[in-house]
């Protein structure tokens, strides 16, 4: 496994739709197993592949990285339904040193491949509901930064900055 580079903002990577996947190989399950590996490394919980540069439709997360580990690896993820919202605070490896309350759904359903190739759709709640969505806006080119308001936006970027030296 390889611990991968991480695209920060404002990388155009960041800012652009993946592609969608047509068949699973093992070029791509060592992409997302390499991703796994990444995210572990610098202690996320999810992580897309425009992250890492590479514009494939593959999410991974695990919401255990410290305690027991239960990854999972989506190929072609897609929301089918959500219920309810609620704030949370939210950072991405992609923009690091700041953090924002963004509004989701509590609960979403999600379609998609598994590595096996198997089609799934799962419900999901709480923390993995957020992170999912949070992958799969990164799939569609959104970062988490875009969920707020215009001036929350200005302050953050401004935040990002200076924190980051920029």
């Amino acid at each position: 496994m390889a611990i991968l580079k991480i695209k920060k903002y404002p990388d155009k990577i960041l800012k652009t739709k993946a592609e969608k996947i047509p068949r699973i190989d093992s070029k791509l399950i060592k992409l997302s197993e390499d991703m796994l590996e990444t995210m572990y490394f610098f202690n996320g919980v999810g992580l897309a592949a425009n992250q890492i540069g590479e514009l494939k439709r593959i999410v991974v997360a695990d919401i255990r990285p410290n305690g027991k580990k239960k990854p999972l690896i989506l190929f072609n993820p897609e929301i089918s339904a959500s219920a309810n919202s609620c704030y949370m605070e939210e950072g991405c490896l992609s923009v690091p040193g700041i953090s924002a309350k963004v509004k989701r759904a509590k609960k979403i359903t999600v379609s998609g491949m598994m590595p096996d190739g198997k089609e799934v759709k799962i419900e999901v709640d709480g923390l993995l509901s957020r992170v999912l969505q949070h992958e799969i806006d990164h799939l569609d080119g959104i970062l988490y930064i875009e969920r707020v308001n215009a001036i929350k936006r200005w302050k953050l970027k401004k935040e990002y900055s200076k924190v980051n030296n920029l």
